[in-house]
């Protein structure tokens, strides 16, 4: 049964072309007991917070990816105008009749779905500066090519971390070694991710959960949305890269630290004062030990 779901999302996911140029109407309109959208960046907790849902709620982790960033890099470089973006936001929200829909590419959207789906509500889950750039760093390198062979993921890269505005300092050979953006570019988008949703999304329709603390928070997630207390599992993690490159710990202390605060400082003295700087995650595990 699993394979067939497998073949029928499969299926599904490349017919999005086709179902994009049907009218909404074709689509029925279906009960949603909340409407939910996870904003956070990549390696924040989006997934888990999916799997969270997925038992008992109508939910998808990045749905339809490819076809949704190509939308919107079409959109930044003036090939669509902004009602049709609307339009395709609107048929494409009635055609997925998520309850929670949980991706990073949501941010592109933010102020449509904010003014369109007013009775929705928002998740912004966020993660100190320093673990998620090293997580973000460990999940690319060890999918080698996968960025590579997909132009509409380069092109949203390239977007995003700056690859027109900022050029690598001696520092940080590293990250040109291993075909990475510069500390700037990753820091300068955490930032602007994060006060994106923190300054476009009302305070009473967001809930702000920090990585750390998403199994825990769970009784204030089902609060938030009005759902049945427990109805959430207590446990759930999902897209854990295991294998360490320490790229971070290869680029002088110092000057990383200066491009974090740059960027970064004020949000994380607001999120993560305990946070003081950054601290190898492998070093740290061989001294627990």
């Amino acid at each position: 049964m699993m394979k067939i779901e497998k073949i029928i999302r499969k299926a599904n996911y490349w017919a999005t072309p086709i179902y994009e140029h049907l009218p909404s109407s074709f689509f029925p309109e279906r009960h949603l007991r909340f409407k939910a959208y996870c904003v956070g960046m990549g390696k924040t907790g989006t997934i888990t917070l999916h799997i969270m849902f997925s038992k008992h709620y109508r939910t998808a982790h990045e749905p339809e990816s490819r076809f949704l960033a190509n939308k919107f890099v079409a959109f930044a470089h003036d090939k669509i105008n902004k009602s049709d973006l609307i339009k395709y936001v609107k048929q494409r929200d009635r055609r997925l009749s998520l309850e929670m829909d949980a991706s990073h590419l949501n941010i592109h959207l933010l102020d449509i779905l904010v003014n369109e789906f007013s009775e929705a509500k928002f998740f912004l889950t966020i993660r100190d500066c320093y673990s998620w750039l090293d997580s973000a760093i460990n999940h690319r390198l060890a999918r080698p090519g996968f960025a590579e062979k997909r132009a509409w993921l380069r092109h949203l890269s390239d977007l995003r971390l700056g690859a027109d505005r900022f050029k690598h300092a001696k520092e940080e050979k590293v990250l040109v070694d291993n075909g990475l953006y510069t500390l700037d570019g990753y820091f300068s988008w955490w930032k602007t991710h994060n006060t994106r949703v923190l300054s476009t999304v009302p305070s009473e329709r967001l809930l702000v959960v920090k990585t750390p603390e998403l199994t825990q928070s769970i009784p204030q997630i089902e609060t938030f949305l009005g759902i049945t207390p427990g109805s959430l599992p207590t446990s759930a993690r999902g897209n854990v890269t295991t294998k360490k490159f320490n790229i971070l710990s290869q680029i002088d202390k110092d000057f990383l630290e200066e491009k974090a605060n740059f960027h970064c400082k004020e949000l994380m003295d607001k999120y993560f004062p305990e946070v003081k700087g950054y601290s190898n995650p492998a070093r740290n595990a061989t001294e627990s030990n």
